[in-house]
């Protein structure tokens, strides 16, 4: 919803457009003054940093290597700055989507217990009209834990006699490794990278190398979002054909139930008005016949008669007339109401 429809970038084609070194901030503005919000919050049971507040920059790591992850990442978002790139939080990422996270390099089993922190807003790269999602994320490795003393202690960290009077378990534990993930956020497409980061890399190197791949991928990218988009429409367009087709059988099924309400109503009309021919041809005939009796029983049959026909009520036909619809003027008031569809 709203999102511009993504194209293969394209460089402006001067180098006019890539800032000198000196003009390149020593930190990324969306980096300034983050470290202690990312101190301050929850940990995972694995030991990774929850911090309290969402709007952050994406990145997943331990408190250990916090400082590690910062600067890989303020490398990263300096060489996209050189190149005049926009790498910003975005406001409405209600109309986007980011894969979850996994700090196994290789996934695994389902864990229960292990919940990572995701952020409000997603971290995106703007190249022209294509948007990346990117996340730092550190890698776990399998660690074998002795339960000492109410607490998990690497096994490796202690003696023999210390692991012998004890249980083991493992533990997927931070690594102090990363690799730096892009996606597509957009709905409907599932392209998505990853970069290993090694402990003695050289981050200016990786931050090119990096860029110049994204700058590719905004081919692959606007091509998913182009066949989604078709999918979509289909879709979209199948889905309003199928109301069509309901709202069809809706006012078929209407007019059919009018017609029966109608014509059902005015059988009953017509059987109140033989009803009401009837009491009047017997009461009619009745007064005929009393005017006719002996006269000493006159009387005595004219007030029988009107006590007859006090408790006879006959049915007011013209007031049912006047209430009674057409099929046209039922199907109109029940069209009227708010239809299913």
């Amino acid at each position: 919803r709203n999102v511009v429809a993504p194209k293969p970038y394209r460089s402006p084609g001067t180098r006019s457009s890539r800032k000198k070194a000196a003009d390149v901030p020593s930190v990324h503005p969306l980096l300034r003054d983050v470290r202690k919000l990312f101190l301050k919050g929850w940990r995972t049971e694995n030991g990774y940093l929850k911090p309290h507040k969402w709007n952050l920059v994406d990145i997943i790591t331990s408190e250990k290597s916090l400082d590690s992850a910062l600067e890989i990442v303020n490398s990263v978002f300096s060489e996209f700055y050189r190149r005049s790139w926009t790498v910003k939080l975005e406001a409405s990422n209600y109309r986007f989507r980011r894969p979850e996270v996994d700090d196994r390099p290789d996934g695994g089993r389902q864990r229960y217990a292990v919940r990572h922190w995701s952020p409000g807003r997603l971290t995106l790269l703007y190249l022209g009209t294509v948007m990346i999602g990117l996340t730092l994320i550190e890698d776990s490795e399998e660690t074998e834990m002795a339960y000492v003393r109410g607490d998990y202690v690497p096994v490796a960290t202690l003696s023999k006699r210390q692991i012998a009077s004890t249980w083991t378990t493992h533990k997927d534990l931070p690594s102090g490794r990363f690799r730096l993930r892009a996606y597509s956020p957009y709905g409907g497409t599932n392209w998505q990278k990853e970069w290993s980061v090694k402990k003695d890399q050289d981050l200016e190197k990786f931050a090119k190398r990096v860029a110049g791949d994204l700058k590719k991928a905004t081919v692959e990218i606007a091509e998913q979002y182009a066949i989604a988009a078709e999918k979509s429409r289909r879709e979209e367009q199948k889905w309003q054909e199928q109301l069509e087709r309901m709202r069809i059988a809706e006012d078929e099924q209407l007019r059919s139930e009018s017609l029966g309400k109608s014509t059902g109503a005015l059988e009953s009309l017509i059987a109140d008005w033989g009803k009401a021919k009837a009491i009047e041809n017997f009461f009619g005939e009745l007064e005929q016949r009393v005017e006719v009796a002996p006269e000493h029983d006159r009387e005595h049959l004219r007030n029988r008669l009107e006590a007859a026909r006090a408790l006879t009520k006959a049915p007011d036909v013209l007031e049912i007339l006047k209430g009674w619809q057409t099929p046209e003027e039922r199907y109109e008031a029940k069209k009227s109401a708010k239809s299913k569809y």
